[in-house]
């Protein structure tokens, strides 16, 4: 497989999949911390409103994308990163909804423009971060330090390969 097509399309799927699933349970997992920390009142709870969850909305996508375009996860995956926060965040005021959870609110109109802040920040951040990964990637090939796209002996037949 190209260098091209591994950091378009992917050379690894179970990298890639690995790389969104492991973000979205990150993400989950510190806005429950946090509204749960929020609802009783504890001082951990601006910690983590006001300091972890926007390093996860915010700022983590571009690093994770560039991380996962070097690793040759692809485009697609790389740019899931960015819309991650929006999904959980949504996912967590539908259940939450659902639910009864009593803060939790879907028919608020402002949290719909929240989540869609959330995927455009996200998204920019993770394209951004996967355009320098791509860029390492093919400086780094230029440069002769990596293996680049060629295939080693011993790849045929890959199981993360199409």
């Amino acid at each position: 497989m190209s260098t091209t097509r591994a950091l378009l399309v992917g050379r690894h799927r179970g990298r890639a999949v690995g790389l969104v699933v492991a973000f979205a349970a990150v993400v989950a997992l510190a806005l429950v911390a946090a509204f749960v920390a929020e609802s009783v009142g504890a001082t951990a709870a601006t910690a983590l409103t006001d300091r972890l969850l926007p390093l996860l909305v915010f700022y983590a996508p571009g690093p994770l994308a560039a991380a996962g375009a070097y690793a040759r996860c692809g485009g697609p995956a790389c740019l899931t990163v960015g819309a991650v926060p929006a999904v959980v965040f949504g996912g967590f005021v539908l259940v939450g909804t659902l639910v009864g959870v009593p803060g939790v609110n879907g028919s608020d109109p402002g949290l719909g423009d929240v989540a869609m802040s959330f995927a455009a920040i996200g998204v920019t951040s993770a394209f951004v971060g996967y355009c320098a990964g791509v860029t390492a990637v093919l400086a780094v090939d230029v440069l002769g330090f990596g293996g680049g796209g060629t295939k080693m002996e011993g790849d045929e037949g890959s199981p993360d390969e199409e």
